[in-house]
Order: structure tokens, then sequence, then C-alpha cells
């Protein structure tokens, strides 16, 4: 019995522990553990215990077990941890029926699994809504056998929370922490005052690696640096980044916050092209901002960039495009990163927001030696159209050789050619995207990327059945500008372009060179679309898996006539990642396997009268 009591004794010294509060505006808490520690002592380390610029301790080695003063037989849970996932199933506790597993939480009516082969830092928020069962108010938590094991949050409500209130929580834990709630879901960020911080929606195409700094007092809430738990490629901190968050006597004001995603695209840098809307050597992953800021003055930060591979020649920029139009034309502040050490720059200063439209846009350029050779491409659009190019490359880098090949199917269109005047001239390519390879003896290649199909083939539909809300295009405003003309004449330049009704719909799409074409985009009524479905040489389209898990697919079509067939898969940004060209046939069966990148995919299926869309998601 007194070895009993003084194992409660100790579990209540050790967890601050609240019966019904409120917490962050959110009423029903009924436990919390919280040991996050930001003071560091001479004997404290942070090796394995890094979670976010905090130093988190568990100094509890035994088992514990609390009997609460209330039901939970509707909590709602939420747990921090930095080893969810993976195959084998370790208990971490109980919360009232609910087992907290590696592996998700398991209830005996409801269950939550998390579909990570990779075990790393996630959010778990669990909530039971069983009316018919009273369920014992128990919190037990397992004696620590992993030391590299963190949990340094749990929250538990005696009740089924409001989607909104869920969602103040997890902001709360998400910027805390540095681990995303969103991945590819839909859930916004909300601070304790109902104010939206992060709009999935809106930054729909950003929703990936979610990391933030902010203040919010009414959860005890001051972030002043942070990296996703998911990447430690990126930091930003207002100021120099320290050793932990206290450590950082930068001040942000009560109710500002500074949240950023990127588009999942990877950290390397794309050639520099002669047709795209940006043609530098701008890294792939493109990060967008949103801000809330209560000071008079823009919030700056410093931005802290680990990257290996790079010579000590090669220079990078910070890039921040200050809204949608401005990166749609290439137009931005540019910082100068210093390098630190051989794969770490810093780029101070960077100020958000100074427009006041809460949105920014931000990426980085690599500044090598073949960047700045002046090669350009001097085709006319109606030359280009007909597969004529002619590049113009300078006398200084005579001798050289050259070769082109098919960036979609990586085959060599051109072997390897002496370059014996300027303009270097194609005839009759076909419509494709093209890489051109320069060299020169003793000198790093000349790279130049152009793309002769895109602006005819890309990512959109002609057709759309109309079911009440907006339908927003995905689009590839990296390389091209659009003009969207609506049947009321509203005319946008800028993402996100929406289809808000049924009509005709006048879509004008431009390359850097200035050619452009416009494409007729028809939103039906279910009558229309069903009429023109009966006409369709299509039978029937299938997926699957659908969501898939690594990226292997296999698609099949049902075909009225036989036609030949291709296949062309886009990424959320309107990218062509995939395609396949098929003999003529009525069915076809066709594997297929693109990178496993958790998103949203468009598939697009022709034949030489039509062509089908079908969305596909990556989980």
């Amino acid at each position: 019995m007194s070895k009993a009591y003084t194992l409660i004794v100790i579990f209540c010294c050790s967890f601050l522990f609240s019966q019904t509060t409120i917490f962050g505006g959110v009423s029903g808490l009924s436990f919390r553990k919280n040991n996050v520690r930001d003071s560091i002592l001479p004997t404290d380390t942070l090796t394995d215990k890094l979670m976010n610029f905090h130093l988190v301790h568990d100094p509890i080695s035994g088992s514990f077990f609390k009997k609460l003063e209330t039901g939970l037989n509707q909590p709602s849970l939420f747990i921090v941890s930095n080893k969810f996932g993976g195959s084998e199933k370790k208990v971490y506790g109980k919360i009232g029926s609910s087992i907290i597993s590696t592996i998700g939480i398991d209830d005996f009516t409801d269950s939550l699994r998390i579909n990570s082969p990779r075990i790393g830092s996630k959010i778990v928020a669990f909530t039971k809504n069983d009316h018919n069962h009273k369920i014992n108010p128990i919190v037990f938590l397992n004696k620590r056998t992993d030391k590299k094991l963190l949990i340094p949050e749990i929250l538990v409500f005696d009740t089924n929370l409001s989607t909104t209130d869920k969602q103040k929580v997890e902001t709360y834990l998400s910027i805390k922490y540095g681990i995303t709630i969103n991945d590819i879901s839909e859930k916004n960020y909300i601070s304790s005052g109902n104010e939206i911080v992060w709009d999935s929606k809106k930054n729909k195409n950003y929703n990936f690696r979610i990391t933030g700094i902010g203040r919010d007092e009414l959860f005890g809430l001051y972030q002043k640096q942070s990296q996703n738990s998911e990447d430690d490629h990126l930091v930003i901190s207002l100021g120099q980044v320290k050793a932990t968050n206290k450590q950082n006597n930068s001040t942000l004001n009560h109710s500002s916050y500074l949240l950023w995603g990127d588009n999942n695209q990877t950290l390397s840098f794309k050639e520099a092209d002669l047709i795209s809307a940006h043609p530098k050597r701008d890294m792939k992953r493109m990060w967008k901002v949103q801000v809330k800021n209560t000071g008079n003055i823009p919030l700056k930060t410093h931005l802290y960039l680990s990257l290996t591979g790079l010579t000590p020649n090669d220079k990078i920029k910070l890039r921040v495009f200050s809204n949608e139009s401005n990166y749609q034309n290439d137009i931005s502040t540019d910082i100068s990163g210093e390098r630190l050490n051989d794969s770490l720059y810093v780029f101070k200063d960077a100020a958000w927001d100074t427009d006041d439209d809460g949105n920014d846009y931000f990426t980085f350029n690599l500044q090598d030696l073949q960047s700045d050779v002046p090669v350009q491409l001097t085709s006319t659009c109606t030359e280009l159209g007909n597969g004529i190019v002619k590049i113009s490359v300078p006398d200084n880098i005579f001798p050289f050789t050259y070769s082109l090949k098919s960036i979609t199917t990586n085959q060599t269109v051109v072997n390897t050619t002496y370059g014996s005047s300027s303009p270097i001239l194609f005839n009759s390519l076909a419509p494709d995207n093209y890489q051109l390879s320069i060299q020169r003896q003793g000198q790093a290649d000349i790279i130049r990327t152009f793309d002769l199909e895109g602006i005819i083939n890309q990512n959109i539909d002609s057709q759309y059945l109309w079911h009440g809300t907006p339908i927003e295009l995905d689009l590839n405003t990296s390389a091209y500008q659009y003009t969207l003309t609506a049947p009321s004449g509203t005319v946008s330049h800028a993402a996100p372009y929406f289809l808000n009704g049924q009509g005709a719909y006048q879509l004008l799409i431009k390359n850097k060179l200035g050619c452009e074409i416009t494409k007729t985009l028809s939103v039906l009524s279910q009558s229309e679309y069903d009429a023109l479905q009966s006409t369709s040489l299509f039978k029937k389209i299938t997926v699957s898996p659908n969501p898939s898990y690594d990226g292997n697919l296999t698609i099949k079509v049902e075909l009225k006539a036989a036609k030949p067939l291709t296949i062309k898969i886009f990424n959320g940004l309107g990218v062509l990642v995939k395609q396949g060209q098929y003999n003529s046939a009525s069915d076809f069966t066709i594997p297929m396997s693109i990178p496993a990148v958790v998103g949203y995919y468009n598939i697009k299926i022709f034949i030489p009268e039509e062509g089908k869309g079908v969305n596909f998601l990556i989980n």
C-alpha cells in the first residue's frame, strides 16, 4: 500500500495535471503530461533529445497509473512522439479503453492506424464517441524501455472536441514540435483566437512539411525558431539560431505567426530553361509562407540551408516572391547566402509580407559557372510550332560539341555533334521536353532545357461537371503564365484559378518567349455532361490501387473500338512526371510506377478523338 501511495505522489509531482480545466481556450482538459524543458544544465546533452529546439527529458523510469475524477466515454486524445510508425507494435500506454502503440491507437470500437513504414515524429489526435459504455477513467503509461523514445506531451480531454477545438490543439503542438499535422489532409491551422494561420485549401499545393514560428499566450506557445521533424535542411529563426528555443532572445508579438510549407519537390536545382517563365537555376522545391503579424514592422528572420555536393565556387541566393503575380512574372527580392561551412548557408534578415497580403513564396537559386553563359533560343513561335529550334551560343565557348536528349524518355535524339557555327539548328523536332548539353574540353557542361509540347498538352481538361462548388485548376505556374476569362468577363491573372459556375471559360497560356495559345474550358450541367458521355469512345477506366503507398499502379482502359492510347501522369503542380504510348487496342492493362512522393496526381488518358482524366493519390 505504501509503495502504491509513493507511486501516485511521484506521478503527480512529475506531470502537470488538472481536472476538466480550460487549455488554450479549449475546455475539458482532464490530463496533461508535459516534460519539455527549455533550460540546459552543464550535464545535459542534445544528442537524441532534440525535438524542434526544445530539450526533451523524461525523468520517469517506472510505470504510472492515474484514475481521473471524470469519465472517459468520449475523450479526445493528443499525443506527440518521435517514434510512431513502422511495423513493430510497442505499447506506450492506455487512456481509458484506448491502447496507444507505435502503430497508432486501438479501441474497442475504433482504431487509428499510422500507415507509415518509416518511424518518425508524429502528432496523433484521436477522438472516441461511445455513449453506450462507461469507460474507466484511467491514464496509464508504461515504463520507458527505449532511451531514444520521446513523448514530450500528452493531452486528454473528457469530451469529444469540436473540429475547430481539435485543430487549435493540433496547431499548438505542430508549431511547438515542428511536426506537420496536414500531410495531404485538409486541416487548417487555427490559433486560440480562432484565426486561421495556415489555410489548407488556399495553400493546397504547399501542404508538406508545414512548420512555423509563433506566439500564442493562451497556449503558452512562444516558438522563435523551428525546423520540421521530417527535414533538417531548413531552419528559420528570429535572429541567430540557438541550441534551444529559450536561448533565442529575439521577441515576437502575441498572436503573430509565420508558417511555411513546401510543394514536395526535391531539393535539387533545375537546369536553366530557355522557354520557362522561371528560366534560372532555381531549386525545384518552392515554399509558401503565410504570415500574421500584429507588429508595426515586417517580420524578419534568418534562414539556414544545409546542402551537400556544392563546389567552393557555387553561390546560392534566397529568392522571395511577395505575391503570386510576382512569382509568375519571376520578380523577386534576392538575398545572397553567407557560407558558414562546406554545406551550411545563412540568409540574414529576410523581411516577410512587405505588401501586407499575408502570403509570400520563396526558393533558392544556384549560381554556378555555367549559369551565366548567354545561351539563348532565337526561334519564332511559328518556328517552334513546326519543330524548328535555333539556339545561339557566344563566340567564346568555341570549340564545343553538343547533344540532345528527350527528358521524358531519357533517349538521345541527336548524338554528339561538332558545333561549327551559331545558332545551333534543330529541324523537325517532335513535341517533347528536351535537354541540350554543350560540352567543352576541361570545363563543366552547359545544360539548357526547353519544352515544345507543354504549352499544348497540359494538365487541363476541356470539360468539367458542375457540382456547385468552385473547381480549381492545377496549372504549371513555374513554367507558364495564365490568364483565365470567365463567362461573366471576370479576368484572373494569378492563382488560384477557379471555375466558379457553368459556361465557357477562356484560358490563355503563354511562355517566356510570348508564344501563346487559348483553350476553351466548358463547365457543364449533369444533363449536358451525360449527353457527351453517351458519345464517348471510352467504356471504362479503372486505376488500382488508389490510393497507392509505393507509387505502383495499374491502369485498365476499355474502349468501344480499337485505338492507340497515350497516358500522362501529372503531379499536383501540373508538372508531367510520367507518360507512355501504346499501340492500337480496345482493352489495355498497363502497370506503371512513379516515385512514391506523397500527394495528389492526375492521370490523363488520350485517344486521338478525346481524353479523360482520373485523380490518383499516393498516401
